[in-house]
C-alpha cells in the first residue's frame, strides 16, 4: 500500500484541507487569549473558557474532520481528569506528570473504544460511544473509595517545580497562563495533525468514505486513529480540568457534559478549526450572562442553538464567509443588470 500523500483524494478536498485557518486568524485568538483573563469579571472563567476550547477542537478531529458523531466523549475528558486525580492524590506526581497520566489513560480509552464502536456506523456508533460511557459514568459512581463517588475527588494544589524556577499554580493568573500554554501547544499539534496528508484522508472519509476506501486507504484504521487522537487530547483537557479545579466531578463523566460539547462544536461550526472555540465562548458567556436571572438558561442556548442550525448550518464561524461570498457577488453582478431600461 502506498502513503496517503502519494494518492489522489479528490481536488476539492485537498484544496479545502489546506486551509484549516487563515494565520491571521490564529493571531487574533492569540491575542484574544493572552488578555482574556483581564476582560472576562473572573480569572477561572478565563481557564474554564481555554480548556473546554481543547475539548471543542478535540472533539472536532472527530465530528468535524472525520464526520464521525460521539456521543460519549466526556468519558475521554472524565478518565483524563480522574487520571490526572488519582495519580496526583496517590501517587504524589506533580502537574505536568500528572498530565502525562491522564493522557495515557485516556489514550488506552480511546483504542479500546474505538476498536470496538468503529465496527458499526451511523447512529449505532453514536449510541455505542453512550452506551460505553454511561458504564464508565456507572463505574465511577460506584466506586467511591476510589473516586469518591457522587461527592467527587478533592484535590491538593501543587506548584510546579522546573530547573531553577517554581511555578505557583495557587494564584489563578499563573495557573491560567499555565493552561494557557498547554493548550497552545495541543492546538498547534491539532493544527499540525489536520493540515497532514492524514488529515486530508480524514476530510475525504467524512466527504465520501466509500470513496476513500475504493482509493486504498484503511478507512477503518484512519478512522481509529482519528478517534483515539481525539479521545488523546480530549484527556489532556480533563487532565488540565482537574488541576484547575483541585477538584474532579463526577459529572465530567456524565453524558450532560457530552452533550453539551456536541452543541457547542455545532453551534460554532464543525470543520472549521477555530468554530468550537467561538462555541465554547458563546455556550460560557450565555451561561454567564443568563443564569443569575434565570435557572432554566440553558433553554435560552437551546433555542439560540436551533436558530443556528436552521438560518446558519455551518455555525457561528461561517458568517464571514458568508459576508465576503456575498459582498463579492454584489461587486461581481453585471451592470447592465442593475440599470434602468428607458
Amino acid at each position: 500500500m502506498t502513503t496517503a500523500s502519494k494518492k489522489q483524494l479528490p481536488q476539492q478536498v485537498m484544496q479545502s484541507q489546506l486551509q484549516i485557518c487563515s494565520p491571521w486568524v490564529s493571531l487574533i485568538f492569540f491575542v484574544v487569549s493572552l488578555i482574556l483573563p483581564f476582560v472576562v469579571p473572573y480569572t477561572d472563567l478565563a481557564s474554564e473558557t481555554a480548556i473546554f476550547s481543547l475539548f471543542a477542537i478535540s472533539f472536532n478531529i472527530l465530528l468535524g474532520f472525520t464526520g464521525l458523531l460521539s456521543f460519549g466523549h466526556a468519558m475521554f475528558f472524565g478518565i483524563g481528569a480522574y487520571g490526572a486525580g488519582l495519580a496526583m492524590a496517590n501517587w504524589q506526581m506533580g502537574p505536568l506528570m500528572v498530565i502525562g497520566v491522564g493522557l495515557l489513560f485516556a489514550l488506552l480509552a480511546a483504542v479500546i473504544v474505538g476498536f470496538l464502536c468503529l465496527k458499526s456506523y451511523g447512529i449505532s456508533l453514536t449510541f455505542l460511544t453512550l452506551a460505553f460511557a454511561e458504564v464508565v459514568y456507572f463505574i465511577a459512581y460506584q466506586a467511591s473509595n476510589l473516586t469518591g463517588g457522587e461527592d467527587g475527588l478533592g484535590l491538593p494544589r501543587k506548584s510546579l517545580q522546573l530547573p531553577g524556577i517554581t511555578i505557583d499554580l495557587k494564584n489563578p493568573i499563573v495557573r491560567y497562563y499555565f493552561i494557557l500554554a498547554i493548550v497552545v501547544v495541543c492546538f498547534f499539534l491539532v493544527h499540525r495533525i489536520l493540515n497532514s496528508p492524514f488529515g486530508r484522508v480524514l476530510v475525504s472519509i467524512r466527504e465520501n468514505e466509500e470513496r476513500t476506501s475504493f482509493l486504498g486507504f484503511n478507512t477503518r484504521l484512519y478512522k481509529l486513529i482519528s478517534f483515539c487522537l481525539s479521545g488523546l487530547f480530549t484527556g489532556i483537557a480533563g487532565a488540565l480540568y482537574a488541576l484547575h479545579l483541585a477538584f474532579v466531578p463526577i459529572e465530567s463523566l456524565h453524558w450532560s457534559t457530552s452533550g453539551e460539547i456536541v452543541i457547542i462544536t455545532l453551534l460554532g461550526g464543525m470543520g472549521n478549526f477555530f468554530g468550537p472555540v467561538i462555541g465554547v465562548a458563546i455556550f460560557i458567556g450565555l451561561r454567564e450572562l443568563i443564569s443569575p436571572f434565570l435557572d432554566r438558561w440553558q433553554l435560552v442556548v437551546g433555542m439560540i442553538f436551533v436558530l443556528v442550525v436552521i438560518f446558519l448550518p455551518e455555525g457561528l464561524a461561517s458568517i464571514p464567509q458568508k459576508v465576503k461570498v456575498k459582498g463579492q457577488s454584489g461587486i461581481n453582478r453585471d451592470p447592465a443588470d442593475t440599470q434602468h431600461r428607458p
